[in-house]
C-alpha cells in the first residue's frame, strides 16, 4: 500500500500569506521541504484524501490524471480540505471526458451534503456524492473505508480507516484527541494499523490549549493509546502531518530531527510512504 502526501500544511500554507514570522521567512529562504501547500494525499494513486484549493497545483506537480482517480474522501468542510468550486469544472464545456467515464465519486458527512447536491446538479451527475455514516464501512473503488468521528469543531468532521484488504492505515486530519465514541469503536475493533498519519498542527509542543488539532506530544499520547488497545503491529509506521507556521518553531530539518527522536516520520509535500 502506498500513500503520497500532496500537501502537508494547515490552511495558511508555509510560508503563509503576508507573514514575516521566522518560520515563513526561513521557508522562503531555504525552499525545498520547508514549502508546504494545503493538506491532501492520495492512496495507491487511486483514492484522494480531501480536495483543497491547491488540488490543481498538486495534480500538475505530481503528474496525476484525475480521470484515473475516481474516488475522494472528504474529512470536513473547511476550504483547505474541501473546495467544491473546482469540482464544477466537471461541467460540459470545461472538461472533455471519455464517453463511458463513470463519474467522480466523493464521500463525506452531512456537513457538505447541500453543497455537493448543487455540484451534482450543475455537473449533470458527473460528480456523485455519497453521504456516509460514522463507523459504517463502505467500499470506495476497492478500498474498505470506515469514517470515524473527529474533534475539530465543525458539524460532522471525519477521520478515516482505509484498507486495501492486505494493509490498513489511519488518516487522522484535522482532529484533536479523538472523541469518546471513536475510541470506544477502536477498542472493539480487530484492525491492525500498518500506517498512522496524525495531525501535528501544533508542531513540537507538548500540549495545546484546545482540542481541534494535535501537536507532537498529543501524537505520542495517541500512539500509546493505539498500542495499548492492540491496534498496532511491531513495525507500524507513524507520521506527523498538517503543519502550521503558527505551531512550528523550526523548519523541516529541525522539526524532523525532533520528531525522529520520538520515532515519528515528518511529512513533506510529495513524500511517498510504502507500508
Amino acid at each position: 500500500m502506498k500513500l503520497q502526501y500532496l500537501g502537508t500544511a494547515a490552511a495558511e500554507g508555509v510560508p503563509a500569506f503576508f507573514c514575516e514570522c521566522e518560520v515563513c521567512r526561513k521557508a522562503r529562504e531555504k525552499g525545498g521541504r520547508n514549502i508546504r501547500t494545503r493538506s491532501q494525499a492520495i492512496v495507491n494513486d487511486k483514492l484522494l484524501l480531501d480536495f483543497p484549493c491547491d488540488t490543481l497545483g498538486h495534480i500538475q506537480k505530481n503528474g496525476i490524471d484525475l480521470l484515473n482517480v475516481r474516488h475522494c474522501l472528504i474529512t470536513h468542510g473547511h476550504d483547505d480540505h474541501f473546495y467544491p468550486v473546482d469540482m464544477l469544472y466537471l461541467q460540459e464545456g470545461f472538461a472533455h471526458l471519455p464517453e463511458n467515464w463513470g463519474g467522480f465519486n466523493v464521500y463525506g458527512s452531512p456537513e457538505i451534503a447541500d453543497e455537493m447536491a448543487k455540484v451534482e446538479a450543475e455537473t449533470g451527475g458527473k460528480l456523485i456524492y455519497h453521504c456516509v455514516e460514522p463507523f459504517v464501512t463502505f467500499d470506495a473503488g476497492g478500498f474498505a473505508v470506515t469514517p470515524l468521528k473527529a474533534s475539530h469543531g465543525t458539524p460532522h468532521p471525519y477521520i478515516y480507516i482505509v484498507s486495501d484488504g492486505e494493509r490498513t492505515m489511519l488518516y487522522a486530519h484535522d482532529t484533536g484527541d479523538f472523541p469518546g465514541e471513536t475510541w470506544e469503536y477502536l477498542s472493539r475493533c480487530s484492525v491492525k494499523f500498518d500506517f498512522v498519519s496524525l495531525d501535528c498542527t501544533g508542531g513540537a509542543n507538548e500540549r495545546l490549549g484546545y482540542n481541534a488539532h494535535m501537536c507532537l506530544g498529543d501524537n505520542r499520547r495517541c500512539r500509546e493509546k493505539l498500542k495499548m488497545l492492540g491496534l498496532c503491529r511491531d513495525g507500524t509506521l507513524f507520521a506527523a502531518n498538517h503543519f502550521s507556521h503558527n505551531g512550528l518553531s523550526a523548519g523541516y530539518d529541525e522539526f524532523s530531527y525532533i520528531a525522529a527522536k520520538e520515532d515519528f516520520l515528518t511529512s513533506y509535500d510529495g513524500m511517498t510512504i510504502r507500508f
